[in-house]
């Protein structure tokens, strides 16, 4: 599948919905590769309470399911039909799935097929340092 075709199915994905008080879902999308050469879809789920998630984990949880944790490529999407990177909590659960995944690339621009990797995204990950 091509950055375009990603792009396209992470549009078809848009859905932005209220469920009622306190619940809306559907106004961002992710489509991820994963190294199964397989593709997985998530849209965000956002709870007034704090306890929704983003499109990137949604995705990734059904990744996970389909047991694969390797990402080879994103492309997320919000609905002004913009491209998003992923927000901090996201680049960070993400490189914990796989340590491969500093190599994820994440479509920036569709015309030119710009990307930008995980690891450049997040340069120092969570670890134990020493003093």
């Amino acid at each position: 599948m091509t950055y375009c075709e990603m792009y396209e199915l992470a549009l078809k994905n848009l859905a932005p919905r209220e469920h009622g008080s306190g619940f809306s879902s559907g106004s961002v999308s992710a489509v991820m590769e994963g190294a199964n050469g397989r593709y997985y879809c998530g849209v965000n789920l956002d709870l007034y309470c704090g306890l929704g998630f983003c499109a990137e984990r949604s995705a990734a949880a059904a990744m996970v399911t389909d047991g694969e944790t390797v990402i080879r490529r994103v492309v997320c999407v919000g609905e002004n039909k913009k491209l998003w990177t992923p927000c901090g909590s996201c680049r960070e659960f993400l490189s914990l799935l796989s340590p491969q995944n500093a190599e994820t690339e994440f479509l920036v621009e569709l015309e030119g097929e710009k990307t930008v990797r995980l690891r450049d995204l997040l340069p120092l990950p969570w670890q134990e340092r020493s003093l």
